[in-house]
């Protein structure tokens, strides 16, 4: 358990610029507590209980810095760790959990961790790290041109051949899939994201969304197949996306 919520000798200090911050922890009360602090501190922030939950904030959030618990119910919270840093190599990864021993500290750095903290973790602890990731985001350089990227905030697929824009159902899609595990999801699963932005998809329009999006990632650079068809199961992007 952490030492959320704040006690009187660490009042918040508002941040010079506002971060998108994604909480991943499966203790509600903790969670909850945790998001309040960060929210106080003046950031945007969501909060999930579990790795497979992060397509359902991430379609229009795409967060600066996530936060995340080791044990979670489902994906270990390394594997999402090394997930995430292939997909977005520029987010600030910071881990929270119980495992206190150096080994697990080192294994949590090599999978991609910018900051690993052991519980319990004081407020005033956890927002210093999140503020010097803030200020690293915020001095770094743009990612190479030659990677493609979704601007969400934009609905713009940019890549080494140029650039255009998406549409929000387009935007979710391609999105879900950059951060799915193994870059696959089932065609239910695709179903789902879509139920979210219309009213009863058909398969039909999934069917030529996937088609647009192909026709998009190969005109901004991407080598075909860049979404391959899985028989009777789903899709699985085959090019690398960094969300920004």
């Amino acid at each position: 358990m952490g030492v959320f919520p704040l006690s009187v000798d660490s009042q918040p200090t508002m941040p010079n610029s506002a971060l998108k911050i994604l909480v991943v922890e499966d203790n509600d009360e903790l969670r909850e507590a945790t998001l309040e602090f960060l929210q106080s501190e003046g950031h945007y922030v969501r909060g999930v209980p579990m790795a497979e939950d992060i397509n359902d904030v991430t379609g229009g959030f795409v967060p600066d810095i996530y936060v995340i618990d080791l044990n979670l119910p489902d994906e270990d919270g390394l594997s999402l760790t090394r997930r995430l840093r292939q997909t977005q190599p520029a987010a600030g990864i910071v881990i929270a959990t119980a495992r206190a021993q150096i080994g697990d500290r080192v294994i949590g750095y090599e999978s991609g961790a910018d900051l690993y903290l052991t519980k319990p973790v004081h407020p005033r602890e956890m927002m210093a790290g999140i503020a010097a990731l803030g200020n690293r985001l915020q001095s770094k350089t743009d990612t190479s041109k030659e990677q493609l990227q979704v601007h969400t905030a934009r609905l713009e697929l940019r890549g080494p051949l140029g650039s255009t824009d998406l549409t929000a159902g387009e935007m979710a899609i391609l999105s879900a899939l950059a951060l799915a595990p193994g870059q696959t999801l089932e065609r239910w699963q695709l179903m789902s994201i879509l139920s979210k932005r219309e009213e009863s998809p058909s398969t039909s329009a999934l069917e030529m969304r996937i088609a647009r999006l192909r026709k998009k990632l190969t005109s901004v650079g991407a080598e075909p197949p860049s979404i391959k068809s899985l028989h009777k199961v789903g899709y699985t992007l085959r090019c690398a996306v960094v969300l920004v």
